[in-house]
């Protein structure tokens, strides 16, 4: 069994975290993360708080995989690039991400916005997309996303 946890406090803000799963190399079983922080930077003010669980996880430098997973959360933030405001609550049966490419399946009820230097997302009951330097489509069954940097940088 594997147990982390941490807390940071500088001059920004806090955050405090904690990881637990029973793992092996890269497999985890049971695997639970949680966080919450509050930071106020030079650049504006941003507060976060979530939790994610994972029946089984596999997690290496290529990708990642979730079976059976889930996530709550909400996030605040503004900037000089723009903004976010953004809850998840969402129910997986697969999890899965490898080259910049991320597909879910299982029931989704993410709301929120965010307007950013590199991506514009909207979302109501699970049904959004994101435009920019990720492109992606979500509906209250599934989602589908591609990372435009991340395909492009491992290409090149």
């Amino acid at each position: 069994m594997s147990i982390s946890y941490g807390v940071s406090d500088n001059k920004n803000g806090s955050k405090a975290s904690l990881q637990m799963s029973i793992q092996d190399g890269n497999s985890h079983l049971c695997c639970t993360e949680a966080s919450a922080g509050v930071k106020c930077g030079p650049f504006g003010p941003s507060a976060e708080a979530k939790i994610d669980s994972s029946l089984y996880r596999y997690s290496d430098g290529v990708g990642d995989l979730k079976l059976v997973s889930s996530k709550i959360g909400v996030k605040a933030e503004a900037n000089p690039f723009g903004c976010k405001a953004k809850f998840e609550a969402r129910t997986d049966l697969v999890d899965v991400e490898a080259g910049g490419v991320r597909t879910r399946i299982g029931v989704i009820a993410d709301t929120g916005a965010s307007i950013g230097s590199n991506t514009l997302e909207a979302k109501v009951a699970g049904v959004g997309f994101k435009v920019g330097k990720e492109i992606g489509v979500s509906t209250p069954l599934g989602e589908v996303s591609v990372d435009l940097e991340k395909v492009f940088t491992n290409l090149f």
